[in-house]
């Protein structure tokens, strides 16, 4: 009898085994939804996020929806591992904007969706703080299903001029617990756009939502419209999330295992059985499953209006820089000579882009001669240009005012900016410069001959008397005169050798001696020492020349580099320069080495070429 009911009792607890194992198959089964919509309730200027399950590579297909509108916005891979099992689930992202106010019905994969649309500009109690769209605030027990992070951007305004640059912020939002791992720089999303100044690491803080922990990154950087029109930004940050959420499998089956057991009636066996089979057995459950996510952060559309600067009133010397500006110039040295190169700066200060300041610097006059300046950003906010400018003449001359003109997105008009004219005085060229002297013509005296008259009489010739008739090849003059033009020749024919490669030695070493100026110049134009770049630079160039003018290097000065080339030359006034140096403790403006150096390699590279 006692054996009939334990018989009863194992067959009842088999078929409640077998009943909660298709209960647990179809709790797993309802636990992967096909489709899903966060937040399932949003204002008309937000925008949702709708996951579609990609599994096997297609997703089912969406419906259409009057007065939704679906873009797709990419994949997003979770991995999940559960008791040391990992899976992997895909899923399609959307972005789901609509047209008006109301609820809307979405049905796909299998389920129906939700999506309540509230007027532009409202907030609902689960978003009452929060200014972006999508964003899900209140602490849930489904919080798998909101959104993880979240991108925004802020823009100053909706309307911006061409060149314009206006302040852009990025701000990402990841819940609480949430591991973040950044896999690119966020991006404005619009190609007629430049970034610039974005930060190479955000701003980190927390912020509390709806009494939920927020942490936050803020990149901030400077937006530019390169083309007039009307944009839509897209704004995108890619990621890796890692996060972990409570299980949601049911507890095993208490009674399994019970069927084993040899003697059902002790209470401790139950025990024993019940706790080896409940949930307490696997303590790492209580942590939750473990989840990554590489997916794409969008941010709400936003337009914006990018105008081209008005044509009305428009300066004549207008080269498209938009924004706050000023000008202001300076002379180095403040005293020079005749056909010394000085450096005139010319510096744009303000606010603005100013990768479009640009500026033609002083013009070529009688009094000066000009070079194209160079340009190179000092910091944010300042551009300087560097112009070498040449005195012509001596006395006290004039650098004039240098005009620059912008637009001003505040006030909406063209102003211009001048600098303040400059007074120097200039030397003339100490010692002068001598002329070359013009060769004179060398007379050729004429060779008169006198008019023949007559006929010549006929002179006999008896010839030379020998003395013997041995042959020629056994004489003892024979051998030396045969020998003696055939070693010349073979001298002759080794000579141009020898002396091409002496050629190319002499040639080889005056390469290595420049190389060595040349690189000494460059170092004491990195230190800033202007004495040595000058010693280095006249030195380089005397080799050099010497070589051309066949020469020797001690020969080559200021006076026969201008006699040769000219006084315009700029290498001129550099070997004026070191000369003066030489034999005078004077201490020339390090500024502009950087300039003079470009001018003394051209120089020398165009020597060299020559030769």
């Amino acid at each position: 009898m006692r054996w009939n009911r334990q018989t009863h009792f194992r067959l009842a607890a088999i078929g409640l085994g077998v009943a909660m194992a298709f209960g647990q198959k179809a709790a797993a089964a309802g636990a992967n939804p096909t489709a899903e919509i966060s937040p399932s309730e949003i204002a008309l200027d937000q925008a949702a996020e709708l996951r579609v399950d990609a599994a096997g590579g297609h997703a089912p297909a969406l419906p259409a929806v009057d007065g939704l509108h679906f873009q797709r916005t990419g994949q997003s891979t979770e991995m999940t591992a559960i008791n040391g099992v990992v899976s992997q689930h895909t899923w399609t992202l959307y972005q789901v904007d609509a047209d008006r106010p109301g609820s809307y019905t979405i049905p796909i994969g299998g389920r129906t969706l939700q999506l309540k649309v509230r007027p532009a500009g409202a907030r609902g109690a689960s978003a009452a703080s929060v200014p972006m769209a999508g964003f899900r605030a209140e602490p849930d027990e489904s919080a798998h299903q909101g959104s993880l992070a979240l991108l925004h951007v802020v823009l100053p305004s909706k309307k911006v001029f061409v060149g314009q640059a206006v302040p852009v912020t990025f701000k990402a939002y990841f819940r609480a617990g949430t591991q973040i791992t950044l896999t690119g720089a966020p991006s404005l999303g619009i190609s007629a756009f430049t970034i610039n100044h974005l930060q190479d690491e955000p701003r980190q803080s927390v912020e509390s939502i709806g009494g939920v922990p927020y942490r936050v990154a803020t990149w901030t950087a400077q937006a530019s419209a390169a083309m007039p029109g009307r944009f839509a930004t897209r704004a995108t940050l890619p990621i890796v999330a890692r996060y972990r959420e409570a299980s949601r499998r049911p507890a095993a089956d208490p009674l399994a295992g019970m069927l084993d057991d040899d003697d059902m009636s002790s209470p401790s066996s139950l025990m024993r059985s019940f706790m080896k089979q409940s949930a307490f057995a696997d303590l790492s459950d209580m942590f939750g499953q473990e989840h990554q996510r590489e997916m794409t952060l969008h941010a709400p559309v936003q337009t914006v209006d990018v105008l081209s600067p008005p044509t009305t009133g428009q300066p004549a010397d207008y080269n498209g820089a938009v924004g706050r500006f000023d000008v202001r110039a300076a002379l180095t040295p403040t005293t020079g000579t005749t056909f010394a190169p000085m450096s005139l700066k010319i510096e744009v200060t303000g606010q603005g882009n100013l990768d479009r300041v640009s500026t033609a610097g002083l013009p070529s006059s009688a009094n000066w001669k000009t070079y194209p300046p160079s340009a190179k950003v000092a910091d944010q906010g300042s551009k300087v240009f560097e112009q070498a400018v040449v005195p012509q003449s001596s006395g006290r001359l004039e650098i004039p005012a240098v005009s620059f003109s912008f637009f001003d997105p505040d006030r909406h008009q063209y102003l211009t900016r001048s600098t303040a004219p400059i007074s120097v005085e200039i030397a003339a060229t100490p010692g002068g410069v001598a002329t070359p002297s013009a060769n004179l013509r060398k007379s050729i005296p004429k060779v008169t001959e006198e008019p023949a008259t007559g006929l010549r009489p006929n002179h006999f010739d008896e010839g030379r008397f020998v003395a013997t008739l041995l042959p020629p090849y056994r004489r003892l003059w024979f051998w030396p005169v045969v020998t003696v033009p055939w070693l010349a020749l073979t001298i002759l024919a080794v000579r141009p050798r020898e002396r091409a490669a002496s050629a190319r030695i002499r040639r080889r070493a005056l390469r290595e001696t420049v190389a060595q100026h040349r690189m000494a110049m460059k170092r004491a134009a990195v230190a800033g020492d202007s004495v040595r770049f000058y010693e280095a630079g006249a030195a380089a160039l005397r080799e050099r020349l010497s070589e051309t003018w066949k020469i020797a290097p001690d020969e080559v000065t200021a006076a026969e580099a201008a006699a040769r080339l000219g006084r315009d030359e700029p290498i001129v006034a550099i070997l004026g320069t070191a000369e003066r140096l030489r034999f005078a403790a004077a201490e020339p403006d390090a500024s502009s080495l950087a300039r003079l150096g470009e001018i003394i390699e051209r120089s020398l590279d165009k020597e060299e070429s020559r030769t």
